[in-house]
């Protein structure tokens, strides 16, 4: 089998790399300011055909130089842009196509800014969108995260408070600056003036691992001295604080690169947990409703790293990554005290529930790339990444102050694991070939102590090796993907092995600039969470335990997405319809065992979510103010062993933005993670934001609400499960709360001429399960 696999993906490998090298034809040149000559870094390059079908682009580099190669002799027209300057546009025949050529861009002799930004801020290219924010948009945001929420992406939602860029529909989304994978505390440290274009992959290649769509801010870069960010959010109310802080700086010297970052979150409230639910036992039925108090959550996280980068110029790139989280719950999210009522004739009892749980997280992350002859290109990622944990729970039934329950759960956890991976790319012209291997090795050591006593090993190994192949041919652009995998995963004496094929494509038709069609096919395998695989009980309550399945097996998920869009003039509109299936997926169960009832794991029958979003843009009035309306309707069929449940879930998202003379409102509604999965159901109300404040260039200030008309926020979970069906509630009644933002920007230096890191990767799963009741 091994040897079938490793034979495939050379010949598929081959065949694209024969195919690619066939074509030879080379434009290359610099493109310079005119006035003063230097260089215009991060110009749009596009070749086109005679009657203006699009062959090729690339963009600059920071030096202003570019390359398109890999296209049929012909004659063509070469079309340069960048933001300010007036499109440059120049025939070339066959005879000059191997020339290197200057262009100079001219300075617009009347500056429209708005006007003349607005007509192709968008440039919709294959795979990506490439977007030039508007003077505006640039002026009056805060931080990198308000950009992105100013832009009203499709199928991306900004929490004005967390500053956090998420994905509609439970997507995973990959955040870089130049191409380096990056948090949200470092994409809120960019000041809004150094983005020169921001890139949006909504339709990511093989590199990007499992990303439903990145997000690339191409920045400007310092040659020397260096810059300090800050932004201040915080926020409070009655028994209610909340703080996003976060601070960066940077320092450029020669080659060299320094930058660190650091961050702190606190979420501190109180939650009213209530539950109503049923204990089917085989000849009878136990109700138990569970009246809650006001209990403190309190949450806080740390993170950090430390960045060094060396460049040399056209030849390689080096860049070293040391990053640090700590997570710190003093009062973890589903701690709860409540009163106990049970349909049988007993004096009611009195709950408590506590978890205190710490996290360490170190990793270290070296990443080399080396730029070879032929636009060639060798990338290598090494990723080590320690997580240590502990956890500690108490729970406790009480009757007349009688302890009648009494729960003691303790969890050390200690989690090794490596990442490596190696990729090659080629470009000809517009075409692209990528071929990559790429190996994870984990090691979990999970004890457990108090009421239940285990200690568990487990051995992880996920390999894979893969080719992609991206091509145009006039109007159409396609991508054909093939990747060979292999998962091993052994705890104690068990182990399993499995192997995988996962084809994947896409077809792209672009009939004009301002309307395109999008379709994409993939099927992928998933491994299940070692949470999951843990050889351990864990007591939930007096009549409940979560049990650990180490014989599950992984699974597939075949995926299908059509995208739409159209922009003209004030208005733009795009529609997205996806759908998976995901075959023999992990899903709890509950059954019945010797007068308990476990929850457990098991490979279900099928698991399908069909989803629908159009969102719908207009800018009445220039860039000044702008509104999106985003409806979306999810459609969830689950199909357990035993079971099936259907569940249609509609939502709306809703965003406006305004600014004039340094002045800026918006507001925003954050939607949280709603989801159908296997018989949990799990949605939560509709949060909003009103922010009002006043912006300079190196500073801005805002204040405003949180939820500022209605004071409670509440969340729904449902378990339909036959013989433990759950309803739960979590609300607050003090949610309403008064926001807070400063920023600052303090920078210096002139441009500097970097390299972009191009893949990274990371483990965060710390692999233990606990017994908290969901």
């Amino acid at each position: 089998m091994k040897t079938t696999i490793i034979t495939t993906f050379l010949a598929v490998l081959s065949f694209m790399a024969n195919t690619a090298f066939a074509q030879q034809t080379v434009i290359k040149g610099q493109i310079m300011d005119a006035d003063d000559n230097s260089p215009v870094a991060f110009a749009d390059v596009s070749l086109s055909k005679q009657d203006s079908t699009y062959v090729a682009g690339t963009s600059s580099d920071i030096e202003g130089i570019f390359e398109i190669n890999g296209f049929p002799e012909e004659d063509y027209i070469l079309s340069v842009s960048s933001k300010g300057y007036e499109t440059f546009r120049l025939p070339i025949t066959p005879s000059e196509s191997n020339d290197t050529i200057n262009i100079f861009l001219e300075q617009p002799a009347v500056t429209l800014n708005e006007v003349t930004i607005q007509a192709r801020s968008v440039t919709v290219k294959d795979y990506r969108r490439v977007i030039i924010p508007t003077e505006e948009q640039v002026k009056m945001s805060t931080d990198g995260a308000d950009v992105i929420r100013k832009m009203q992406l499709p199928r991306i939602m900004v929490d004005p408070v967390s500053g956090e860029i998420s994905m509609s529909g439970n997507g995973e989304l990959q955040l870089r600056i130049n191409g380096v994978l990056v948090t949200n505390a470092e994409i809120a440290s960019i000041p809004p003036a150094d983005i020169l274009r921001i890139e949006y992959h909504d339709d990511p290649g093989a590199r990007y691992g499992n990303a439903d769509a990145v997000i690339d801010y191409i920045t400007r870069r310092k040659e020397s001295g260096g810059s300090i960010n800050g932004v201040f959010f915080n926020g409070g109310g009655h028994k209610r604080v909340s703080f996003d802080d976060r601070l960066s700086m940077k320092y450029n010297y020669g080659k060299s690169a320094f930058s660190a970052n650091a961050m702190f979150i606190q979420r501190k409230g109180y939650w009213t947990r209530e539950y109503d639910e049923k204990l089917i036992f085989p000849n009878h039925e136990l109700h138990r409703t569970e009246v809650g108090e006001p209990t403190l959550f309190n949450k806080k996280v740390f993170s950090s790293n430390f960045n060094y980068s060396l460049t040399e110029k056209d030849k390689y790139f080096f860049n070293a990554q040391l990053r640090y989280i700590r997570n710190d719950f003093p009062n973890g999210y589903e701690d709860r005290k409540s009163k106990l009522y049970t349909s049988e004739p007993d004096v009611p009892l009195s709950i408590s529930d506590h978890t205190v749980e710490k996290s360490n997280s170190p990793a270290l992350d070296l990443y080399f790339q080396r730029n070879l002859k032929n636009d060639q290109m060798l990338l290598f990622n090494v990723v080590g990444t320690y997580i240590d944990t502990d956890s500690r729970r108490i729970y406790q039934e009480k009757q007349d102050n009688n302890l009648t329950t009494d729960i003691l759960s303790n969890i050390n956890g200690n989690k090794y694991s490596l990442i490596t991976e190696g990729i090659y790319e080629k470009n000809i012209g517009q075409d692209k070939i990528t071929g990559g291997i790429k190996h994870l090795q984990s090691y979990a050591n999970n004890k457990y102590t108090g009421t239940a006593i285990a200690d568990i090993s487990m051995r992880q190994a996920e390999s894979s090796v893969y080719a992609e192949y991206r091509g145009r041919a006039e109007k159409w652009g396609y991508m054909v993907n093939l990747t060979a995998s292999r998962l091993y995963y052994s705890q104690n004496n068990h182990h399993t092995e499995e192997y995988a094929l996962q084809p994947s494509a896409r077809l792209t038709f672009e009939p004009n600039k301002n309307l395109y069609f999008r379709y994409r096919i993939n099927l992928h395998n998933n491994a299940p969470f070692l949470s999951a695989m843990n050889d351990v009980e864990q007591a939930i309550d007096a009549w409940q335990i979560r049990r650990g399945n180490p014989n599950l097996d992984a699974f597939n998920t075949l995926s299908q997405s059509f995208m739409t869009g159209y922009s003209k003039g004030i208005f733009s509109m795009d529609i997205t319809i996806d759908y998976d299936h995901e075959y023999n997926p992990v899903m709890e169960s509950v059954i019945y065992e010797d007068g308990i009832f476990i929850r457990t794991y098991e490979n279900q029958k099928s698991f399908q979510n069909l989803g629908a979003e159009a969102t719908f843009k207009v800018k009445p009035w220039k860039n000044h103010l702008s509104l999106s309306v985003t409806p979306r309707v999810n459609r969830f069929i689950s199909k357990g062993n035993n079971y099936m449940h259907t569940y249609t879930m509609p939502e709306l998202r809703f965003n406006l933005d305004f600014s004039y003379n340094n002045w800026l409102v918006n507001f925003t509604t954050i939607t949280p993670p709603r989801s159908v999965y296997g018989e949990q159901l799990m949605k939560s109300n509709q949060m909003y934001t009103i922010m009002a404040g006043y912006k300079q260039p190196n500073w801005s200030a805002m204040i405003g609400a949180l939820n500022p008309f209605t004071n409670e926020y509440k969340t729904e979970n449902k378990n339909w499960s036959a013989l433990n069906p759950v309803d739960s509630k979590i609300h607050t009644n003090n949610n309403r709360s008064f926001l807070v933002k400063l920023s600052f920007n303090l920078d210096y230096g002139r441009q500097f001429k970097g390299k972009d890191k191009q893949l990274n990767n990371t483990d965060t799963d710390s692999g233990i399960m606990q017994g908290v009741k969901n």
